[in-house]
């Protein structure tokens, strides 16, 4: 599956967009997959000086027993690596793994390099209760 690649500037077409007040429409530059479109999310995306990964030393808190595992992990390694290194240290934990970093929850998916981990961080396991 090829994936299409925007090259940026590239020219917008642009529409005019009427004004509140009454005054003349003045030219706004869409994106043409936006005309039809009723609603849309953006993410902000922010460029880092060096898209190089750098090793990162973080530790992983144990909340159940208060044990330390210290990790090398690479900046752009994410949470689900993290995961597995710290199961094959510490495989006595079974189930789901959660880990909060910042007093706040993440996901498998993102990267430390996303979540602005820096050398020394610590990231804590915790439980998750089933409710009804």
């Amino acid at each position: 599956m090829e994936t299409a690649q925007l090259q940026w500037p590239m020219a917008l077409p642009v529409r005019r967009q009427h004004c509140p007040r009454g005054d003349s429409p003045i030219p706004v530059p869409c994106d043409p997959t936006f005309l039809n479109a009723t609603h849309a999310s953006l993410q902000v995306v922010q460029n880092h000086k060096s898209t190089r990964s750098s090793r990162l030393t973080v530790t992983v808190l144990n909340g159940t027993d208060g044990k330390r595992v210290p990790l090398v992990l690479k900046s752009t390694d994410t949470i689900g690596k993290l995961q597995k290194s710290f199961l094959l240290k510490h495989p006595d934990l079974t189930g789901s793994l959660n880990l909060a970093y910042n007093g706040k929850p993440v996901q498998g998916h993102q990267s430390l390099g996303e979540l602005g981990v820096k050398n020394g961080a610590t990231f804590i396991t915790f439980q998750r209760c089933r409710g009804g």
